[in-house]
């Protein structure tokens, strides 16, 4: 499917280029998103995921992995029915989908990758995607979203007067979204289009082997480890709900422990200047800023007390990182060159105008019409794309409101597929893309619901 749609943006892309003269344009993006795409995007993440994929490495070898399997498992087959029970991959699954909710997309990424690694040791036909490798993107491309922090922190430096007023809608709307994307990844799988045709022998792409992880047997965690577990866990909720009760009191307590440890004031610091005047926004501010050097903290502390050399398998997990992103690059790259050519070319702008009469017949805004076609192609230009729509709208609009829901509720599905299944050699994705695609576009009719009904 994938195939289709590339070769279509390419050659589309080149005909209206050679139509309106905007060839030049053109041939600036396929060299400007070539190196985009490794310069700006690859290389950057090479690092989160090196760094996340030891981190996976401590929560394998501790066992907690196989906890977090065995708490989720009920569930989580009910969606993944053929992955054994207690498998691994359900607790990567479990972890992947946790850090969406919570917006931490960098953590997500490399968590999802080590999931479709482990999914991609089950699937009895390499270089094709299985259903639970189909399901797993799609969850991914319509993630439950508790608190859409970018795009807050986007309209919060836009000077809006309720940045948070999205949060309700984006996760009605991703939540809507991402039972619409289980019922169809569940249905297209039994279509013929998409059944599984396996490649002959000969062509099967190698499956590239997970590292056999020595789980700590054994030792399990003495009961003061399991204390200290707890402390720190109720101390880290107990700083959450001091800063969400009374900001001013924590930091004046920590701006002085700040003066005694530093030697100096914390001038200049974004989080001692100020606290959002909303007790909601205060929360969503100290999760955003906490949960990925708390959560680490936890996996680090946990494997200590069982036992594990902590620094040894961090590392042993982290040479995995730069392997994956290796892999991914070429997916990417070709990925971000057609997408480049097909809004330089003025093809995406030609599609706005062929598809805005329908939408007005079902009396979708066509405001935010951009922001819908742009989002599963590329999360910079849907960004770009809000920004517009605020300077038009009004950045307290409900054309905006409904634009930063969208944003906030869907995912860049192409990107995510290319990213995805890249890294374990898939080439036939079969229904992975109409599956993300379809969600998406369930996940923008609740956002223009929503937004109407709640934000009116």
């Amino acid at each position: 499917m994938l195939n289709y749609i590339w070769l279509a943006m390419v050659v589309v892309s080149v005909a209206v280029a050679l139509l309106t003269g905007t060839l030049e344009p053109v041939t600036k993006a396929v060299l400007g998103r070539a190196e985009t795409a490794v310069m700006n995007v690859m290389l950057p993440m090479a690092g989160i995921i090196t760094l996340w994929m030891g981190i996976m490495r401590l929560v394998e070898t501790s066992g907690l992995i196989h906890g977090i399997a065995r708490l989720l498992g009920p569930m989580l087959r009910l969606i993944f029915p053929e992955v054994p029970k207690g498998h691994p991959a359900l607790g990567s699954i479990a972890m992947n989908m946790g850090a969406n909710m919570l917006g931490a997309g960098n953590a997500a990424t490399p968590m999802g990758l080590r999931a479709m690694e482990q999914l991609n040791q089950l699937n009895p036909n390499p270089g094709v995607a299985s259903n639970a490798m189909v399901m797993l993107l799609a969850l991914n491309t319509s993630a439950i979203t508790l608190i859409p922090a970018s795009t807050i922190a986007l309209l919060q430096a836009r000077d809006a007067a309720h940045p948070t007023n999205i949060i309700a809608p984006s996760i009605l709307a991703s939540l809507g979204g991402t039972i619409c994307a289980v019922m169809i990844c569940k249905l297209l799988q039994h279509f013929p289009l998409f059944r599984v045709v396996p490649y002959p022998v000969e062509e099967q792409p190698a499956v590239t082997p997970v590292k056999e992880v020595a789980v700590v047997e054994g030792q399990r965690i003495q009961w003061w480890g399991r204390i200290l577990l707890v402390l720190s866990v109720l101390a880290f909720c107990g700083a959450m709900l001091w800063y969400t009760v009374d900001p001013s009191g924590l930091m004046e307590w920590q701006a002085k422990l700040y003066l005694k440890v530093k030697g100096k004031p914390p001038v200049g610091m974004d989080w001692f200047t100020s606290a959002p005047a909303a007790w909601y926004s205060r929360l969503i501010k100290f999760v955003s800023v906490a949960a990925i050097p708390g959560a680490i903290g936890f996996f680090v502390l946990y494997a200590a007390l069982a036992g594990v050399k902590v620094f040894e398998e961090l590392v042993e997990g982290a040479k995995d990182g730069m392997g994956v992103t290796l892999r991914v690059i070429p997916y990417v790259v070709a990925m971000l060159v057609a997408i480049g050519m097909f809004t330089e070319s003025g093809a995406l702008r030609l599609l706005e105008r062929l598809i805005q009469p329908v939408l007005a017949l079902v009396n979708f805004p066509v405001e935010v019409l951009p922001m819908a076609i742009v989002r599963p192609l590329s999360g910079g230009a849907a960004r770009a794309v809000l920004d517009s729509i605020v300077t038009d709208h009004g950045v307290d609009s409900l054309f905006t409101s409904i634009a930063a829901t969208i944003n906030g509720s869907t995912e860049t599905t192409f990107y995510v597929a290319a990213v995805y299944f890249g890294s374990v050699g898939v080439r036939r994705m079969r229904h992975g893309i109409p599956t993300g695609l379809l969600a998406d576009a369930c996940a923008m009719i609740f956002a223009v619901i929503f937004c109407r009904m709640i934000l009116g």
